[in-house]
């Protein structure tokens, strides 16, 4: 993943241009950008909630919920990715938190917690690295780096308060369903 190239929002898309807006001004709160970045992606023509809601993440999910160790949850993954050929960059965020769910008490929330902080860390780094200088918000590459740390503790700290019970496939939509309307609402 270190040598990938993430693809850039559209310049020109509508959906994009409040978040292009809050990497300019330092006066938008981190909560709003959140909340546009998840308003944008889901406006996206593809959904990113189609790409929360397959089945090589709720795969994921479960290989957590039903494993003893990291270890063992990798290798479940890992064989449904192979069987179902259904790998993706969402998917290999999935399966880059299974070690630091497991370093938990409750790796299956820690999972999700970090799923969708690693998810949402990716949608900013691939914009946000070009709003960087005298004219934006982030004035340095060290400022830039902040404010993602503190966009993904706001993440985490939002999802973390979010009920996760879920037995089925359907209660895991149902989860991210209420999860990104969180991050798509004015939240304090």
């Amino acid at each position: 993943m270190g040598t990938s190239v993430s693809q850039a929002s559209p310049r020109t898309g509508q959906n994009w241009k409040p978040v292009f807006k809050c990497y300019e001004n330092e006066r938008l709160p981190v909560n709003r950008i959140i909340n546009e970045v998840w308003r944008a992606s889901e406006k996206e023509d593809i959904p990113i909630s189609s790409f929360l809601k397959s089945n090589t993440i709720y795969n994921c999910f479960e290989a957590v919920k039903n494993s003893n160790n990291f270890s063992e949850a990798l290798q479940k993954f890992n064989q449904s990715v192979l069987k179902t050929k259904s790998n993706s960059v969402i998917a290999e965020f999935a399966k880059r938190v299974i070690p630091i769910a497991f370093q938990s008490e409750q790796p299956t929330a820690q999972w999700t917690n970090c799923f969708f902080t690693e998810v949402t860390n990716y949608i900013v780094s691939r914009d946000s690295s070009g709003f960087v200088g005298e004219k934006y918000r982030n004035k340095s590459v060290n400022e830039m780096i902040e404010f993602k740390r503190n966009i993904s503790l706001k993440v985490n700290q939002l999802i973390s308060s979010e009920s996760k019970q879920i037995e089925t496939r359907a209660a895991w939509n149902s989860f991210v369903d209420r999860a990104i309307l969180k991050l798509k609402s004015n939240f304090k």
